[in-house]
């Protein structure tokens, strides 16, 4: 109920505004007896070329196995790879220090 009655608080609130301003405020005048202008001449021209158009091929047939001669060479050897694999990771070495100085005490 209190979304309900909020919405009615600002709608009315609202409205009543917009009668005020209306009853306080000066009525639009009227629009200016000028030249009209004939819009439909008015053309917009962009400076920037657009792409040109891509067309793709689907009619063709793909070949089922393509063969690469990156694909189809045998694998390097991976001596460095390997060792690098095989190394046993540094274990540290790191001293544990007290968290106060016992000297202090």
């Amino acid at each position: 109920m209190p979304l309900i009655r909020y919405f009615l608080f600002a709608t009315s609130f609202i409205v009543a505004l917009l009668s005020a301003l209306d009853h306080y405020l000066p009525p639009p005048e009227a629009r200016s007896a000028g030249p009209d202008i004939d819009r439909s001449i008015i053309r917009v021209h962009s400076a920037r070329a657009l792409p040109e158009k891509i067309v793709f091929d689907t009619t063709a047939s793909i070949a089922a196995s393509v063969s690469s001669p990156l694909l189809a060479r045998e694998p390097s050897n991976h001596v460095v790879r390997d060792a690098l694999a095989m190394a046993e990771a540094a274990k540290p070495g790191a001293k544990v220090t007290p968290r106060f100085n016992a000297a202090r005490q």
